[in-house]
């Protein structure tokens, strides 16, 4: 029989030879692929990085509209404020109004309270002190524990102790009523979860650091921890994190954490070096980095609710030169207020320049609406709808919370 023609082996039907090679090549790389596909099922991805935020390069931010006439018809939400002023802790609402002393011989610099129930509480000068309705006075804890911070909601109050003759991480939870005082190993600064039943504090390395107050170490922790009452805090952002996202030799200066507890705020750097403010989840994990402005240094963060919406206001002021380690009120510089919601990410300058100069006081509103600054000059009030108001009659004094209920 004759042979067709073109290529035999294509109408050969034969059953074809065996080639071990190429089948073994086959297989090899099957079998990588599957094991590719099931390592990506398995093994854990790191995180994204986090989110970085873009500050203004200038020192300055820019320039916003200050109106000066139209408190009165704006609508404030929350209580009076409490303002420390004169060696006295005084309340008045934003308009001017309803001034009034609520303690004499009180010099607040942390208020928590008051609370549906009127409970109020101070830090006066290391002192936890009570504030009663008849404006007396009593100790809340130890006789012999100074404190350097206070934190709290309701009744339920953490301290961290002035390192004076104390260990730095001898702090303290306290109950207001009953005064009863359980020991926590952690240092200042401390924040409370209003909502969240969660606190936080920071923990070593600890580290005594120069710039921060006139001719003194300020010890300060280089990790952050957080917990519950009754059980033992954990750590949430170790040393090691600390210093790769805020730099060589970065300690915790600030803390805020969210209502929910969900977010922790953590403000770190070191005089003479960027400053930057953290959010971290409450798994450790880093949602995003805020880099200051060069020579700025955050003096207030504290985070909002408004219906369920958190924000983060960032207050940071200018610490070149001679300002590095000045009193507030005595400072001269200016300042930027900076507001990041977590929902879509988004950051925005509040007022900058002229109205944050000297600012020696911040408080959100409780119904997270507004900030209110306060400066030798007087009380402004910022609005998260991009509006800076000053109060319609004046109103002096250091603001040092803004609660929903007034004294009572």
């Amino acid at each position: 029989m004759g042979r067709l023609l073109g290529d035999p082996e294509v109408w050969d039907d034969s059953p074809s030879r065996p080639r071990p090679a190429v089948r073994g090549l086959a297989g090899l790389a099957l079998g990588a692929v599957a094991g590719l596909l099931v390592a990506l099922a398995v093994v854990p991805r790191p995180d994204p990085p986090p989110l970085e935020i873009r500050l203004p390069p200038a020192a300055e931010a820019p320039r916003l509209r200050v109106d000066q006439q139209i408190l009165y018809s704006a609508t404030l939400g929350g209580g009076p404020l409490l303002l420390s002023r004169s060696g006295r802790l005084e309340q008045a609402k934003a308009d001017g109004t309803d001034h009034r002393v609520i303690a004499q011989n009180v010099r607040a610099s942390a208020v928590v309270g008051p609370d549906g129930a009127g409970v109020l509480v101070a830090l006066d000068s290391g002192v936890i002190t009570r504030i009663r309705a008849n404006g007396a006075t009593s100790r809340v804890g130890p006789r012999n524990y100074a404190a350097d911070g206070l934190a709290g909601a309701g009744s339920r109050l953490l301290a961290c102790s002035d390192p004076g003759g104390q260990p730095v991480d001898a702090g303290l939870l306290l109950d207001a009523l009953s005064g009863r005082a359980t020991p926590v190993k952690l240092g200042c600064p401390v924040a409370w979860a209003a909502r969240g039943g969660i606190f936080a504090g920071t923990g070593g390395p600890w580290t005594g650091v120069e710039g921060i107050r006139q001719d003194a170490l300020v010890p300060r922790g280089g990790s952050v921890l957080v917990g519950r009452p009754g059980g033992r805090p954990r750590v949430l952002l170790d040393g090691r994190r600390l210093r790769a996202a805020a730099g060589r030799g970065a300690v915790v200066d600030l803390l805020a954490l969210s209502p929910d507890g969900k977010l922790v705020a953590v403000s770190a750097g070191k005089p003479g070096r960027p400053w930057v403010v953290l959010v971290v989840g409450a798994h450790g994990r880093q949602v995003a980095r805020i880099p200051l402005a060069d020579g700025h240094r955050p003096a207030w963060i504290g985070w909002s609710d408004r219906q369920g919406t958190t924000t983060l206001a960032v207050a940071a002021v200018d610490r070149r030169g001679s300002l590095a380690t000045a009193n507030l009120a005595a400072r001269q510089g200016g300042g930027y207020l900076l507001a990041w919601q977590p929902a879509d990410r988004s950051s925005r300058v509040l007022t900058s320049g002229v109205p944050m100069v000297a600012a020696d006081g911040f408080a959100w509103s409780s119904d997270g609406d507004s900030v209110a600054v306060s400066s030798p000059a007087g009380i402004l009030v910022v609005k998260q709808t991009d509006v800076v108001y000053t109060t319609a009659s004046p109103v002096t004094g250091t603001v040092v919370a803004w609660p929903s209920e007034g004294a009572p």
